[in-house]
């Protein structure tokens, strides 16, 4: 009877450090998934704010950063979803057009004008334009920015 008491003992003890682990693993877990999201958080916030416009097929959002670091950081990323630049135009400072083709050679078109304050920055795809498949493009540029 001793025995058992002894090992029921030991079992408690054990239960009770398991609980604290894994209340420990959850807590860390859920810091760890909170500072995660906060960049999807921004992404979905700015996809929001874009406008869509169904006559021209321009996707346009407005960044608050430099249109360079854009630039750069665009061409840099969309290698990573399969688009390969083949055309890039500098109309001075304030004006840069990035053109990127895809698999089955679709083409997205990627405009980016400072403004004073921030940088406008346009998705096309294709002829007509797509608002899902630009959105998708944004959110996964927004990401990797």
């Amino acid at each position: 009877m001793e025995n058992a008491l002894c090992r029921f003992s030991i079992m408690m003890k054990w239960n009770s450090l398991n609980r604290l682990f894994l209340v420990l693993v959850i807590a860390l877990g859920s810091t760890i998934n909170a500072s995660a999201t906060n960049s999807e958080e921004d992404a979905l916030k700015r996809i929001q704010q874009a406008k869509y416009n169904m006559f021209t097929g321009n996707w346009d959002v407005h960044l608050k950063t430099e249109m360079n670091a854009i630039a750069e950081s665009v061409k840099q990323h969309m290698t990573g979803i399969d688009y390969t630049l083949v055309d890039e135009k500098l109309n001075g400072s304030k004006l840069s057009t990035l053109t990127f083709r895809g698999e089955g050679d679709q083409k997205v078109v990627i405009k980016l004008k400072r403004y004073e304050a921030y940088t406008n920055f346009r998705i096309r795809i294709g002829l007509f334009g797509s608002e899902s498949k630009s959105a998708q493009i944004f959110n996964y540029l927004f990401r990797k920015m």
